[in-house]
């Protein structure tokens, strides 16, 4: 009997040891945990909310499928207007921004954040002009009144004005109001199209990588290492370029006058 009862508190107290392992090995899981925080830019089509107050869009999709690959933690997923999300990384609000143009023309040192080493895919930006004028000299921009939407004008070697949404600027345009509009394709048309806007032109202006914007400092290395490595992944299972063929694709060649609306 007494051996009975003395299995049984040695049983009791190896289920204790068994039960605060686990415990213990919950808690230190949890501590080496990286959660990280992606700042995705408010992009019609690509990245917005839908009419469940939910993010919806390709570059959301993105970011859910680095998630899938990410073990380490869990990425939370936050839009707010381009600028703002842009600036989320450089003041440490954010690990990472979506999505942003690598521009050759600018160097990585003067800017005060970086790119993940592996892009996204490739984007087309287009000239839209009014089908009223002539077409503009493109080796002389600047001297015609452009826009674009607000967090690109560094796009550009010319002066160009900021308008906050692309249906702004493409609303201008079609009024006589500016000589061009230059933004990526698929969301200027995606808008041209639903609104059966006729006066408008369209011409490829440059193509370029679209990427992955993180942090200079410290956490630049790690979180490189997890973005582009997941982008790697993505890209050798197909699952990337499935994702974005809703994205970006190349510039397609076709004319809102043309179309019997």
């Amino acid at each position: 009997m007494q051996i009975a009862k003395m299995c049984n508190i040695i049983d009791f107290l190896n289920n204790g040891k068994l039960i605060l392992f686990i415990i213990i090995s919950i808690m230190l899981n949890k501590a080496h945990a990286q959660d990280l925080k992606a700042s995705l830019a408010i992009l019609p089509i690509h990245s917005e909310i839908g009419e469940d107050a939910q993010p919806k869009g390709g570059f959301v999709e993105l970011v859910k499928a680095i998630d899938e690959i990410y073990k380490k933690g869990e990425i939370t997923i936050k839009l707010y207007p381009f600028s703002r999300s842009l600036n989320n990384v450089v003041n440490g609000i954010a690990d990472f921004h979506v999505p942003l143009i690598k521009l050759p023309h600018i160097s990585e040192e003067t800017l005060p954040y970086t790119y993940a080493s592996e892009k996204i895919t490739e984007v087309a930006f287009v000239l839209y002009t009014n089908t009223s004028n002539k077409k503009l000299d493109r080796k002389n921009l600047n001297k015609y009144v452009i826009a674009t939407m607000r967090g690109h004008t560094h796009f550009f070697p010319f002066i160009v004005l900021e308008k906050s949404t692309i249906s702004g600027g493409i609303k201008m345009l079609s009024k006589g109001r500016i000589d061009g509009y230059i933004m990526e394709q698929e969301a200027v048309d995606n808008f041209i199209r639903k609104n059966k806007i006729k006066n408008i032109r369209r011409e490829l202006y440059f193509q370029w990588d679209s990427s992955i914007v993180i942090p200079k400092g410290k956490k630049n290395k790690e979180i490189d290492e997890i973005i582009s490595g997941a982008l790697r992944e993505l890209k050798a299972t197909g699952k990337l370029q499935e994702i974005t063929k809703n994205i970006h694709r190349p510039y397609i060649e076709w004319q809102p006058s043309e179309m019997n609306w």
